[in-house]
């Protein structure tokens, strides 16, 4: 009988760890860490294999230069903040498998030995019944549902986040075309003023002009050096913040070429269909679809806790030997009484959620639609303002090209020809400051609408992208 006991309790032991999983230890080091990240590159196998494999049969690809394309492929690569979101969808892919796991049966085995024995009979009883739960009201494929809603949800965030980091790579690649764009006008003005104070100092030393003339001058050139200075600080500054943007070391963009072609000039908002791609984002924008999700998995949750008012089945089959004889017992369905509540509390609590959700969702629409109408208002303001300032610096250059035919013919002096290209230098600058504010305006649109202007990529191929690619 012993060995009948030992026989079957080792059967059991050996069926319970059969596909057990094996802990296996990984632990971070920040050394290591750091050193890969520092590692990263534009040049390497990985990205390289990535990128073609998102832009397969497009023409002009691989390009040598760098734009904003590229460069969003390669923040979809490497970019912290997508790892985590990938990280977080993987997390609710597990939660799903949990979610549509049946509830395995209990054995209990409760050998009996008696030590009084009066009779010949053997001392044992052997006495075993097998616990099995049934769930019932369908409450796993309720919770399968509730599972699965959050994982496409948590997937279409892997998308919004994508487009979260383009909108931030092309305000940083921005700022570096602008920063750039700033310190080559600025030199310009400071070989002019240069020119300037050197001729003022000749004419000063003739007699032809005062001291105070000479030394505004110098105030002006003075105060040009130091703005140089900043616009030098401020483009070095500008690509520790693109690598950042790419999720890259400062030192991976040495030696790289970047495309600014589209940040050069303003796209044409005619050919922009903002109403359609108003409506479009309104119902489409990954953002959304992950709050439907949301909302999805609320119901989901809420048909569970309904579905919780009724009891599950217990059934104990169970089986006996005592004095040679075998008993066979069918078992007792346990059943818990919904006397004292019917989970009315747990059924409030998730209406309540789904009631929050869905305010959530028309909240996220109203904000997505105001932030439309208002990027696409600033972007038409700021497009008449780009063609007033295209208007005056035509003009400049044309008073530019008057200064240079005069002091050819002799009927100037090189004074005031430095004095317009002064002035040209300056008419460029601001011509520079209402390009990058509508560049910052077509940013905004771009972002609210979840459509890349003026790309190569489609809203399509960014989100998928970013949804499949494999984690570093």
């Amino acid at each position: 009988m012993q060995r009948l006991i030992h026989l079957t309790l080792f059967t059991l032991l050996s069926l319970s760890l059969t596909g057990c999983a094996r802990f296996e230890n990984h632990p971070l080091n920040p050394a290591d860490s750091a050193a890969r990240i520092e590692a990263r590159t534009l040049s390497s196998a990985g990205l390289r294999n990535f990128i073609n494999s998102v832009v397969a049969n497009k023409t002009g690809w691989p390009s040598k230069a760098w734009d904003i394309d590229r460069l969003t492929l390669a923040a979809i690569y490497y970019h912290p903040d997508l790892a985590l979101a990938r990280a977080q969808a993987e997390t609710m892919d597990a939660a799903a498998t949990t979610a549509a796991q049946r509830p395995n049966p209990s054995v209990n085995i409760s050998p009996t030995w008696i030590s009084n024995l009066a009779t010949a009979a053997v001392p044992w009883i052997a006495a075993s019944y097998i616990s099995i739960p049934i769930e019932t009201a369908g409450k796993r494929d309720f919770r399968i549902a509730k599972a699965e809603h959050l994982t496409d949800a948590a997937h279409l965030r892997v998308a919004d986040a994508a487009w979260l980091v383009r909108g931030r790579l092309r305000l940083t690649m921005l700022e570096v075309y602008a920063a750039q764009e700033a310190e080559r006008l600025l030199q310009q003005q400071l070989t002019v003023q240069q020119a300037m104070a050197e001729r003022l100092e000749q004419q000063l030393t003739v007699g032809e002009i005062t001291r105070p003339e000479v030394t505004r001058s110098h105030i002006a050139l003075n105060q040009l050096k130091l703005n140089a200075n900043a616009a030098q600080k401020r483009s070095a500054e500008s690509r520790v913040l693109l690598a950042a943007a790419i999720g890259l070391p400062v030192d991976a963009l040495t030696d790289i070429e970047l495309d600014f072609a589209n940040l050069s000039r303003p796209p044409a908002l005619n050919g922009i269909p903002v109403q359609n791609l108003k409506e479009t984002a309104l119902q489409k924008r990954p953002d959304v679809l992950a709050a439907l999700a949301d909302y999805d998995a609320a119901q989901s949750a809420l048909q569970l806790e309904i579905a919780n008012q009724y009891p599950n089945i217990q059934a104990n089959p169970g089986y006996t030997w005592e004095t040679g004889e075998h008993r066979w017992a069918l078992g007792a369905t346990a059943l818990s009484v919904p006397i004292l509540h019917q989970n009315q509390g747990p059924i409030a609590e998730a209406e309540a959620r789904r009631h929050e959700l869905a305010v959530r969702f028309e909240a996220l629409q109203m904000r997505i639609l105001g932030d439309i109408d208002r990027a696409h208002a600033g972007l038409a303001a700021v497009l008449a303002k780009w063609l007033a300032a295209e208007q005056q610096m035509h003009i400049q250059q044309q008073n530019l090209y008057s200064a240079e035919a005069l002091f050819q013919a002799g009927e100037t002096d090189r004074l005031a020809l430095l004095g317009a290209q002064l002035e040209n230098a300056v008419a460029e600058r601001a011509h520079l400051d209402v390009l990058v504010e509508t560049q910052q305006a077509l940013n905004a649109l771009e972002d609210t609408l979840r459509y890349p202007i003026a790309s190569t990529l489609t809203a399509t191929l960014i989100s998928d992208s970013a949804i499949r690619k494999t984690p570093q």
